[in-house]
């Protein structure tokens, strides 16, 4: 294996089964939010590098899946571009992540969304506040997003303190979190940082000088940062880091799609699926798809109202028994023949990985 990027390509194969193309794999590392991504994200535990590599393309995973079939790491099963791990990729993968370890704490499927804003917000909060405790009012800004220099000017603005309290606030908050890490997560997080007579480092720079690989090192920062968003989330330790995120944590359940959102709050007013798809002008099919997205993400949500008990008792049966998420083999193992692929998918939803 060459590369970072090949061990996580490997690493969803292996995870995928055989059961997905290889299109499923860059759906996931892409972050698409389709009824299909989100529900295989679940249902075969690669909520983790959901969403990591979003400029992920079709040329690159191409590639990749050459290299990994030239090298016997893969093979082809019957199913259209779609392949399952080798007895040496299992060794191969196994070997190459006790050198350079998977990430930990990685949450794409939580965290995709709010890591970029986080990591702009804080890392422009940390600039501007460095230059104003010395002096130095005018610098050049390292995040050009207006909506994150915005952010910054409020923030201060909030938050009256004298700056150099702040600042000490903020070394306090980040030191406590990354007390918890990794030499190396320490390490990349902080050559990561503009302040007032530095500039951070790019991924590239910063692979160069620890003589790691590059996706490696971007992986290992995105660890950093959703371990932090993990724990700001579980203590109340951090008022000063949390406040960066807080407008995502009033959004509701920040992993639904807006579009998901609006079923749920029509299900909620007790309208049936039919009538949802009437007032939204969309297809029923879309609707079902958002209800699985729903259950997926919510895992107390009632099935009740669109599966009987004992259909899903059968359906949770023939998952057990065949070991597939395979809707076709699942439907012509269950007796009832009435049950349909939406009831087998709300109960794969239910049960989840």
């Amino acid at each position: 294996m060459n590369n970072y990027l090949q061990a996580i390509i490997l690493y969803a194969i292996k995870k995928f089964q055989g059961e997905r193309s290889i299109y499923a794999v860059y759906h996931m590392l892409q972050g698409k939010k389709s009824s299909q991504t989100i529900q295989d994200a679940h249902l075969f535990g690669l909520k983790d590098i959901f969403g990591t590599i979003p400029r992920f393309t079709r040329q690159q995973l191409n590639q990749n899946i050459e290299h990994l079939l030239k090298h016997d790491l893969i093979n082809l099963t019957d199913k259209p571009d779609a392949y399952e791990i080798s007895m040496q990729g299992e060794g191969m993968l196994g070997d190459y992540f006790k050198s350079n370890p998977f990430p930990t704490y990685i949450n794409g499927w939580k965290y995709h969304n709010i890591t970029p804003v986080f990591w702009g917000r804080l890392n422009l909060l940390i600039q501007t506040i460095s230059h104003i405790v010395h002096n130095e009012r005018r610098f050049y800004p390292i995040q050009r997003n207006p909506k994150i220099q915005f952010f910054v000017k409020e923030f201060l603005h909030v938050n009256r303190e004298d700056r150099a309290v702040i600042a000490q606030h903020l070394y306090d908050e980040l030191i406590s979190l990354l007390e918890s890490q990794s030499d190396m997560k320490r390490d990349i997080f902080i050559l990561r940082l503009t302040g007032i007579n530095r500039i951070g480092l790019t991924f590239e720079q910063i692979a160069k000088r620890q003589d790691v690989e590059e996706e490696y090192v971007r992986f290992t920062f995105l660890d950093s940062l959703h371990q932090m968003l993990a724990e700001m989330e579980t203590g109340k330790d951090y008022p000063l880091l949390s406040s960066l995120t807080n407008d995502w944590k009033r959004s509701g359940n920040p992993q639904l799609t807006q579009s998901t959102k609006t079923t749920l709050r029509y299900i909620q007013e007790g309208k049936n699926l039919g009538e949802i798809a009437e007032i939204r002008r969309l297809k029923v099919n879309t609707i079902e798809d958002h209800l699985v997205e729903i259950v997926l993400t919510e895992k107390d949500f009632p099935i009740s109202d669109y599966v009987t008990i004992e259909d899903e008792r059968e359906i949770a049966e023939a998952i057990k028994e065949l070991g597939t998420k395979k809707l076709k083999a699942i439907k012509q193992m269950v007796d009832n023949k009435q049950i349909s692929f939406f009831q087998i998918r709300l109960v794969l939803a239910k049960i989840g990985e």
